[in-house]
């Protein structure tokens, strides 16, 4: 049989600095692939029936999942079956385009092959390599021989791979990889079989079908050390730049969300999910008192209360300079602010006393009072715009819009809250937020947690849906930034931020 690093050594690589050129293994990868494929038992078959590669982006791991894939499709059991299983429709294109431009780059593989959308099959051993990903529509009716689950950690469950491993029985030598970088949901099944491998690893726990193969910093590393990031790197200076691990690093030192993604993604590490927004001090350091707003124009974000948030209303004037003044006015039922007191430990009484917070008659929010308060505050000033949750408003934005203000409903999900929420972020670490020190604002910042999904996108959130914590003024504020985003100029900010 033709040794795994011959078969690559004939291929080229199809995408990045190395497009072109010949596949030459590097150390860690000829010495992974030769241990995986060449260590045998007694009956000459492969010792190793499964394992996980984990290692951090950018060190070739979709371009050996390709050639991998290639490999088994050409060299393994007449009839094999490869199936590489990938998170979502756009990363199992990648991965389909990674191998059939491997292929075309090579005349004798091309000949003996046929090139579908999907999938590459090879008519004289009638093997076939199908590219899939979790969303397929059926998962059954599969006979792999060999299973590559790509990204394993953006697999929410183990269904897809559960029915592709169960329909492995017949094979000789069946064999799954694992190829994954580390993520946050520490109830994924890419985390428990993370755990398995390190105790295998480790020696804590036996199994000789099992082969692990972790590149990760340490947790207790420090990740701005150079040294950390060669450790956790083992293309550190080849395909990944010292310059570029510096810029990364940079960034990640001035923002908690940008240090998780840089752990995650370029350490290896596995993060929590939700981690504090804002660095101790930073907002409270944004009291600064309010530049005069008059004829400046003025945009506004609207958070309506659910049964126990308040309300939030915040308006926001961006200056020349880039800087931006901002303020905020609460709601909540009079009839239950002492009991809310006391739950949240907070003092509405005083800040209602003080004009931060509105107490609205009776024991529910009064949407008319706000509606009456909003419209009166678009007569004072030149509001540009209000964006509102969409969520149980269309009433309220109705009578809004009938008035001749201009609502944008607004969305709270990942897309739409990303590039806001990382606007906020910058502009109060960069001293160019100013508040006038609203203590309902403040202490909501202090409440506020970054979510951050697989695409890396971040959203604010609470601790949970049962945390005292209130950050509907931060919600808000994001959204008025969204509208507002075309004037607001400075380092970092994304150019394209409306997103409604």
């Amino acid at each position: 049989m033709v040794d795994i690093r011959d078969f690559i050594s004939c291929l080229r690589h199809a995408r990045g600095e190395f497009a072109g050129k010949p596949f030459e293994l590097f150390p860690w990868q000829a010495e992974y692939l030769h241990k995986l494929f060449n260590t045998r038992r007694h009956d000459g078959l492969r010792q190793y029936r499964s394992s996980l590669l984990a290692i951090p982006r950018k060190n070739g791991k979709t371009q050996l999942c390709a050639a991998i894939g290639l490999y088994m499709l050409f060299c393994d059991d007449i009839g094999a079956e490869v199936i590489v299983a990938a998170g979502d429709r756009q990363q199992a294109a990648l991965l389909h385009d990674a191998a059939k431009q491997m292929v075309e780059s090579n005349e004798t593989l091309l000949s003996r092959c046929k090139l579908y959308r999907n999938s590459i099959a090879v008519p004289g051993t009638n093997a076939v390599m199908k590219t899939i990903s979790s969303e397929a529509a059926t998962k059954h009716g599969y006979n792999p021989s060999c299973i590559l689950v790509d990204e394993y950690h953006v697999q929410k469950d183990r269904e897809l791979v559960d029915v592709l491993e169960t329909a492995t029985g017949a094979r000789r030598q069946p064999l799954t990889i694992f190829l994954t970088t580390a993520g946050y949901d520490r109830q994924s099944p890419c985390f428990k079989t993370w755990e398995r491998a390190e105790k295998i690893r480790d020696g804590l726990l036996a199994d000789e079908t099992f082969l692990p193969c972790i590149y990760a910093a340490a947790q207790d590393a420090d990740p701005f050390d150079p040294a950390t990031w060669r450790a956790a790197n083992p293309n550190f200076g080849v395909t990944i730049k010292e310059d570029y691990f510096a810029q990364m690093a940079s960034k990640a030192r001035e923002s908690t969300s940008d240090e998780m993604t840089f752990r995650r993604l370029h350490l290896n590490q596995w993060t929590a999910s939700e981690e504090k927004f804002f660095r101790h001090g930073v907002f409270e350091s944004c009291s600064s008192a309010l530049r005069p707003t008059a004829g400046k124009p003025c945009y506004c974000g609207l958070d309506l209360a659910s049964t126990y948030d308040t309300t939030a209303f915040v308006a926001i004037w961006p200056d020349e300079d880039g800087s931006v003044d901002v303020q905020a006015k609460f709601w909540i039922p009079g009839d239950n602010a002492s009991k809310r007191e006391k739950a949240d430990r907070v003092p509405y009484g005083q800040w209602a006393k003080d004009g931060f917070v509105r107490l609205t008659d009776g024991d529910i929010t009064d949407y008319d009072e706000i509606r009456d308060y909003i419209l009166e505050f678009c007569e004072k000033n030149w509001v540009k715009g209000v964006a509102v949750d969409r969520w149980n408003a269309v009433h309220l934005m109705t009578q809004l819009s009938a008035e001749g203000v201009t609502v944008h409903p607004f969305g709270q999900g990942f897309g739409p809250m990303n590039a806001p929420t990382r606007l906020l972020e910058n502009l109060a670490t960069s001293g160019r937020l100013r508040h006038g020190g609203n203590p309902v604002l403040m202490w909501q910042a202090s409440n506020v947690q970054v979510k951050t999904n697989d695409e890396g996108l971040i959203k604010p959130v609470k601790k949970s849906s049962h945390d005292i914590g209130r950050i509907d003024g931060i919600v808000a504020l994001c959204m008025a930034l969204s509208l507002a985003s075309g004037e607001v100029h400075g380092p970092q900010v994304e150019p394209e931020i409306l997103v409604l």
